[in-house]
């Protein structure tokens, strides 16, 4: 996947992996995450980092509501450095949510997503990543997921 560095002009190759025991602690040492991400632990908790760094970017816990045929996105969460009119990299946001939407179709749920969103960052799931409300939560499915997919973990930006 490609990760937009936006002070270089450049994309740079991006990797997401689970979450090992040892990041926990590396996690809230480096004061870049606002949420206690030990708490995720019992949910399936990946990363974003450059490749061949070891800098967290961001982080992604999901819940596989199989009963229902859905991942569920239950924190996201971008490094204090990528936030923002001043962030560094751009697309972690992304690559994450793509990543899950992967997830999803490989566990034939048909790239079902679904999260609950704050007021405030409702609009930016709509407009920027697709997803569609019902009831209290956001989703993203098929066509949306498929494009999202092709969109941030193609490697061919």
């Amino acid at each position: 996947m490609k990760l937009w560095n936006i002070q270089k002009q450049i994309f740079e190759e991006g990797v997401i992996c689970l979450v090992s025991e040892e990041d926990y602690p590396k996690i809230k040492k480096i004061d870049q995450f606002e949420f206690d991400w030990a708490r995720e632990k019992k949910n399936f908790v990946f990363k974003i980092h450059k490749k061949n760094e070891d800098e967290i970017l961001g982080l992604i816990s999901l819940i596989d509501i199989t009963r229902e045929l859905r991942i569920e996105i239950h924190l996201l969460e971008i490094s204090k450095n990528n936030i923002g009119k001043n962030k560094e990299i751009d697309r972690l946001a992304g690559c994450l949510i793509a990543y899950a939407c992967r997830i999803a179709y490989q566990k034939d749920y048909g790239g079902f997503v679904s999260l609950v969103s704050k007021t405030k960052i409702i609009k930016l799931y709509k407009e920027k990543y697709g997803f569609k409300e019902m009831g209290t939560h956001l989703f993203t499915e098929l066509h949306n997921s498929n494009f999202l997919i092709n969109e941030y973990l193609n490697d061919e930006k």
